[in-house]
């Protein structure tokens, strides 16, 4: 049996009105990602799969007019995500003339595509799930 926390429905329109899809919920993305990518919850997971959704390299920070520097979207993420992160050798630091950032190793790669797919498992089985329930 599949948790009912970790998937919801939502509405489908189209031309003839629509029905119900069944989606993974914030908490079941979470958790399956984190299981499949085999790291930590939280930050740790949230910046690998943010990092892995960008095409697996991007900055923390730019440099934008000579000493000035501005945070880049990955910058959100604390750097306790990213240091536990390069740790587990998933992601490497860089230092260029645009700012600094982060790519994934090939280790990191494999990780975020499992996690990846591990969402695609679950969201099978609460498909799954769902229809068993239904009369």
């Amino acid at each position: 049996m599949t948790d009912p926390d970790l998937w919801t429905t939502r509405p489908v329109f189209g031309p003839a009105g629509g029905c119900d899809e069944i989606v993974l919920s914030a908490e079941g993305d979470a958790r399956a990602f984190s299981v499949g990518a085999g790291v930590r919850r939280g930050g740790p997971a949230e910046a690998l799969s943010a990092l892995w959704s960008v095409r697996g390299e991007g900055y923390l920070s730019v440099r934008k007019g000579g000493a000035r520097i501005e945070r880049a979207d990955l910058g959100r993420f604390d750097q306790v995500a990213w240091g536990y992160l390069r740790d587990r050798g998933l992601v490497e630091s860089f230092h260029d003339s645009a700012g600094d950032g982060v790519r994934l190793t090939g280790d990191g790669k494999r990780a975020a595509a499992d996690g990846t797919q591990e969402r695609l498992r679950l969201l099978a089985r609460c498909r799954l799930a769902e229809r068993e329930v239904k009369p």
